[in-house]
């Protein structure tokens, strides 16, 4: 029997909103259309990415690293943030009428697991299918 080869590919992006299409079409052409996690991924990434521009200096003329492993069958990826967040990402309660806050819950109730990791002053939140 043979293991599964496990690639990793990376991108660096400017820290500005069109960043998160493009990582998405990076994405799609790291992983291939076919590929089973690919619009989990890419859903879960896409969370990832707006709350590093939106809650991190990366949104503030920073940039994040995104970081993918893959295999045929799994993916794990991580979105590493130039860090500075008033808190550490967390699930957060979101009203019915709220229209922000539902980002990490999404990526939790998708993901087979996800956490964070302190990276020196920046940090890394990461998810694997």
């Amino acid at each position: 029997m043979t293991a599964p080869t496990t690639r990793f590919d990376a991108l660096l992006l400017p820290g500005m909103d069109r960043a998160v299409g493009h990582a998405r079409r990076w994405l799609r052409d790291v992983l291939g259309r076919e590929h089973p996690c690919m619009d989990d991924a890419a859903l879960c990434m896409s969370e990832l990415l707006t709350n590093a521009l939106r809650y991190t200096e990366s949104g503030r003329d920073g940039q994040i690293r995104v970081e993918v492993a893959y295999s045929a069958r799994t993916v794990r990826i991580e979105v590493i943030d130039d860090g500075r967040a008033a808190t550490a990402p967390h699930v957060a309660e979101a009203a019915e009428l709220d229209v922000s806050g539902r980002g990490l819950r999404i990526v939790a109730s998708i993901a087979k697991d996800w956490g964070t990791e302190p990276r020196g002053d920046r940090r890394a939140v990461w998810f694997e299918l």
